[in-house]
């Protein structure tokens, strides 16, 4: 399998405390490695210097140049919550704020993809806990990326909700061939999304 991300002796300090020492990993292509650990293990602090939104670190993050094509840094990172959408605006105008002069087509198959193509003009105090978590979704795939960073997206649905969720990220993923870092405490749903999983100790 192809690398796309190599760290080594990725170390962590905050504050004079250590959150975590020389990490060793590599995320491999097409595939969803999920993170998995206590609480306060560092697991959200990986996936944010990953994603590039912080560089304050010790050690080595290389990435192949493939993943770079048509994005931005830093790459799209979907949330436990998704109460970031700006409620005087649409599911599309939500969409366009942040991807502005989007083709339209291409939103059209985006908002398909996550389901939501007949919710696309309600605002988000019509919205059940799962589309907004799918407009993160949709989101993050307008970006284009190769890869999808998730910190416990679902963490806040119930059951069923959630194994929608799942499910519609695996079809998503097998799709449009990602390589997916999912964060997450629940030993079922990391059986069900991962082909591979990290522990952080």
């Amino acid at each position: 399998m192809k690398t796309i991300i190599q760290i080594r002796n990725l170390t962590k300090v905050i504050n004079k405390q250590c959150i975590f020492k020389q990490i060793n990993l590599d995320i491999y292509e097409n595939e969803i490695l999920v993170v998995m650990g206590n609480s306060g293990a560092g697991k959200s602090t990986l996936l944010n210097i990953l994603c590039q939104i912080d560089n304050d670190y010790e050690g080595e993050v290389k990435y192949d140049n493939s993943i770079f094509d048509e994005i931005k840094i830093p790459f799209p990172m979907v949330f436990q919550e998704s109460e970031s959408l700006l409620p005087w605006l649409s599911v599309e105008e939500n969409l366009k704020v942040i991807h502005q002069n989007i083709d339209e087509k291409v939103l059209d198959d985006v908002l398909e993809k996550v389901e939501l193509k007949e919710h696309r003009y309600k605002k988000p105090r019509a919205l059940s806990g799962g589309m907004k978590q799918r407009v993160g979704i949709a989101r993050a795939l307008l970006c284009k990326s190769k890869i999808l960073f998730m910190d416990e997206p679902f963490a806040s649905l119930d059951m069923e909700l959630r194994e929608k969720m799942q499910a519609l990220v695996l079809k998503i993923q097998k799709e449009q061939q990602l390589s997916v870092v999912f964060v997450t405490h629940d030993e079922r749903e990391a059986a069900v999304m991962s082909t591979r999983i990290f522990r952080i100790d």
